[in-house]
């Protein structure tokens, strides 16, 4: 019998939803928008951000094996969500959430005309 383990953000419904349309989108805009998580999510748990451009520098991404591991402003954005607490990770989820729909919109807006 295979087991299956959940990720930490498979375990909200939100959060993991959340993960799924960032997952989707182009890798260009998955890194904008992690890199404005990323300073959103420092200034929430007062985070030193050059500390956090210092992880980036020292990422090594052969480490990890997760879709959010390739590229290392995801990874830290995805990793920054968890330093949240469950209030303050409700808030980044909701002012993000609007930006990746829009880039879906778009994204289906591209390939809409068939014709």
């Amino acid at each position: 019998m295979k087991r299956h383990f959940q990720r930490w953000y498979e375990k909200n419904e939100y959060l993991c939803a959340f993960m799924n349309l960032l997952s989707d989108l182009d890798i260009e805009v998955q890194c904008e928008i992690a890199i404005d998580m990323i300073m959103k999510t420092s200034s929430m748990i007062d985070r030193d951000y050059s500390k956090m451009i210092e992880e980036v520098a020292n990422y090594n991404p052969r480490e990890y094996k997760r879709w959010y591991d390739k590229n290392p402003n995801i990874h830290l954005a995805i990793e920054s969500l968890r330093d949240l607490d469950e209030q303050q990770r409700d808030e980044v989820i909701q002012e993000f959430c609007e930006k990746i729909l829009n880039s879906h919109y778009i994204k289906i807006d591209d390939t809409k005309d068939i014709d």
